[in-house]
């Protein structure tokens, strides 16, 4: 698989992010890029630090959601952003692009203030904000995707959620044999209700 049709995901791994996930995953999928994320990661003696920065090498792009906020602090978002600002203006042979998302749109200049002249994308907590986000970044011109088509995706992909937690024994979403199969099911609905292009 080409390193530009990877996507490296860092979000919250939390219940209250499972359907901005899925959102994520289905606007991915319908533009023919593969999801890439940390959970699960196997150790290879590297260290986990390490192995975050081979996968965001092995990625064109990555999508940073900074929206979690509150107690407990969570500063993996942030710090991730850091490796992947960082390697692309070490690394620019890559070519490696960087979004950044959001809830709301004052928030960033206050909590990394070092972002300022760096846009980023508003999605107000909304599946349809975040799925509208991916596309305007990655979209193409070339092929033209809809929101309401990845909406589509999504909707099928909800309806198989509590049979893979039940399959899996888990209450969240977040393990990489539950995306690999939210992956075959996203790109089964996309062949299934839009052809194979």
């Amino acid at each position: 698989m080409r390193r530009s049709q990877k996507v490296f995901l860092n979000f919250p791994y939390n219940k209250s992010y499972e359907d901005i996930f899925l959102g994520l995953v289905s606007a991915l999928v319908m533009l023919g890029r593969t999801p890439v994320v940390t959970f699960d990661l196997p150790d290879h003696g590297q260290g986990r630090l390490q192995r975050i920065w081979d996968l965001l090498i092995e990625c064109g792009a990555s999508i940073h959601d900074l929206s979690a906020v509150g107690v407990p602090v969570r500063f993996n978002m942030p710090f991730e952003l850091g490796m992947a600002c960082g390697m692309q203006r070490s690394r620019p042979q890559l070519g490696h692009r960087f979004f950044i998302m959001e809830a709301r749109k004052d928030r960033l200049d206050k909590t990394t203030s070092d972002l300022k002249g760096i846009d980023h994308r508003v999605h107000g907590r909304t599946v349809a904000g975040a799925i509208n986000a991916v596309l305007e970044v990655l979209g193409s011109s070339n092929r033209q995707i809809a929101a309401e088509d990845v909406l589509r995706v999504y909707r099928g992909l909800k309806r198989i959620v509590p049979e893979l937690k039940r399959r899996h024994r888990v209450k969240a979403l977040y393990q990489s044999a539950i995306l690999n199969e939210l992956v075959a099911a996203a790109l089964a609905l996309r062949t299934h209700l839009f052809g194979s292009a």
